[in-house]
């Protein structure tokens, strides 16, 4: 694998789910309040298909850029923006 360019890292906004409880009762009045959460995501873009991203936060700059860590695979569903941030 060649190595990950440093022009390759972004920060993905994407929305997730938000419980509402801590696995207790809700009223209707909050739960009709309710609202996904929006969450930016930075790392190295590793790989983009039509059905999902994903990025990295930690990879090893040892050798060959062949161990990871902190890896999130994101659906395209779900993504609001992606941004390539320039150092």
């Amino acid at each position: 694998m060649s190595k990950l360019s440093s022009d390759k890292i972004v920060k993905v906004t994407w929305l997730d789910t938000n419980e509402n409880s801590v696995g207790g009762w809700i009223e209707k009045e909050d739960l009709d309040k309710s609202k996904v959460c929006s969450v930016d995501s930075l790392g190295w873009l590793y790989k983009e298909t039509d059905e999902f991203v994903v990025i990295l936060a930690d990879k090893d700059s040892y050798d060959e850029d062949d161990l990871f860590g902190r890896s999130q695979v994101i659906p395209k569903g779900v993504i609001k923006n992606i941004e390539y941030l320039v150092s």
